[in-house]
C-alpha cells in the first residue's frame, strides 16, 4: 500500500536513496538534498514548499521490493517535478520485473495525487536511452524533447567591455519573455510545457528556488530582442537564454557573455560560490553548443523530458434542479363575516 512518508518510514528512506533515480536535474545539479532531508521538512504532502513523498513499503516477511517517489510542486504554477524515485531501475540490458513493477505503481500514485490537488502536469528528466523511459510511457507520460547539459567548470571573469543595450528584468518583460519563447521554441514544446494554458509569462527556471535567480534583458532600439538568466546554487550556477533562435552567433555570445558577467559580479561580491555553471542545449537550438564550446563549456549529460497530462479535478457547484410550482388542485372561497 501506498502512503504518505511518515516518521516510520526514515529508515526506509535513508536507506534507499543511495539507489535513488535523480529525475529532476537541475535540483541535483543547483541544490543537491537528500531525499530524506528533503521528506522530513516537508512532512505533510503538497503543504510548504510544496513537496509530496510517498512510500511503497514491503509486506512483512516478503521478497517484494519498497521504494518510495517525491515531488516538488513548481510555486505559481499548476505543474510539479518528480525529484526521486527508489530504487532506481538496473543500468543496460537487466531488467527486474519487481522493480518495474514498483515504478509502475508508484507512478500511477503520483499522478492521481497531482491531479487531486489541481495539478495539471507532471515533469521528469531522465538520461536519454535509459531504463527509465518505457517505464514513465507505459504510465503515460510523453517525451517531448531531448536536450545536453553543458558544464562550464567555474565562470571566468569577463574580459570584455560589457555590451551596451542591457538592463535588469523586471515584471513588466513577462510578455516579452513569452514572445521570445514562444517565437523559438516548436509548438510540441510549448504544449508540454503549458505555453498553451497562459501561465508561461513568468520565468520557469527556478522553480525549485525562485528568489535566487536573476535576469537580463537586451533591448537595443528599444526592442526586445533576447534575455538571459542566471540561478545562482550551492553546488552549481544554472544560465539559461531566451530568444537565441532568432539571434546571430555574434549577439547569441553577447547574451551568454551577459550571464557570465552577471554570476562573476555575484562571485565577486560573496553572493555566490565559485561553482560550476550549467545550461542546456535542445535538440531544436541548432548553432548554439558550438557557440557555447568557444567559452569552455563541455558536454556533461544527454537527458529526455517527459511530461504527463493530468486530469486535474474541478469542483464545481451543481444547480439543483428547479421544483415545479405547486398549485391548490381547486378553489378555496373565503368570506368574511359580515358577508354572512
Amino acid at each position: 500500500m501506498i502512503r504518505p512518508f511518515g516518521l516510520t518510514d526514515v529508515l526506509l528512506v535513508r536507506r534507499l536513496q543511495r539507489c535513488s533515480a535523480i529525475l529532476a536535474i537541475e535540483h541535483a545539479l543547483t541544490h543537491p538534498r537528500d531525499p530524506l532531508w528533503i521528506a522530513l521538512t516537508a512532512p505533510w504532502p503538497w503543504a510548504g514548499f510544496g513537496v509530496a513523498t510517498y512510500v511503497l513499503a514491503a509486506p512483512f516477511c516478503s521478497d517484494e521490493p519498497a521504494g518510495f517517489v517525491q515531488l516538488m510542486k513548481r510555486p505559481a504554477r499548476p505543474e510539479a517535478d518528480i525529484l526521486y524515485l527508489a530504487p532506481a531501475l538496473p543500468a543496460g540490458e537487466a531488467r527486474d520485473a519487481a522493480v518495474e513493477t514498483l515504478w509502475h505503481a508508484l507512478l500511477d500514485h503520483c499522478v492521481a495525487s497531482a491531479a487531486g490537488h489541481g495539478l495539471q502536469r507532471l515533469f521528469a528528466s531522465i538520461p536519454d536511452g535509459g531504463p527509465e523511459e518505457a517505464c514513465l510511457k507505459d504510465a503515460g507520460f510523453s517525451l517531448y524533447t531531448r536536450e545536453t547539459v553543458y558544464r562550464l567548470a567555474v565562470a571566468p571573469a569577463p574580459a570584455a567591455a560589457p555590451v551596451a543595450g542591457f538592463r535588469s528584468q523586471g515584471p513588466q518583460d513577462g510578455w516579452a519573455l513569452q514572445r521570445l519563447y514562444t517565437s523559438s521554441t516548436p509548438r510540441l514544446v510549448q504544449q508540454a510545457e503549458g505555453a498553451m494554458t497562459g501561465n508561461v509569462g513568468t520565468p520557469t527556471l527556478s522553480w525549485w528556488e525562485p528568489d535566487s535567480w536573476q535576469g537580463a534583458v537586451w533591448e537595443p532600439a528599444g526592442e526586445v530582442r533576447g534575455a538571459v538568466q542566471v540561478h545562482l546554487g550551492r553546488a552549481g550556477h544554472w544560465l539559461r537564454l531566451w530568444g537565441a533562435n532568432g539571434l546571430s552567433g555574434r549577439e547569441t555570445r553577447n547574451l551568454i557573455e551577459q550571464g557570465l558577467r552577471m554570476i562573476a559580479a555575484a562571485q565577486a561580491a560573496g553572493k555566490a560560490r565559485a561553482v560550476p555553471v550549467y545550461t542546456t542545449v535542445r535538440d531544436y537550438e541548432r548553432d548554439l553548443a558550438a557557440i557555447l564550446a568557444g567559452f569552455g563549456f563541455a558536454p556533461f549529460a544527454d537527458r529526455a523530458r517527459f511530461v504527463k497530462h493530468t486530469l486535474a479535478s474541478i469542483r464545481e457547484a451543481v444547480a439543483a434542479p428547479a421544483l415545479p410550482a405547486l398549485e391548490p388542485t381547486h378553489k378555496i372561497v373565503i368570506r368574511s363575516i359580515r358577508e354572512g
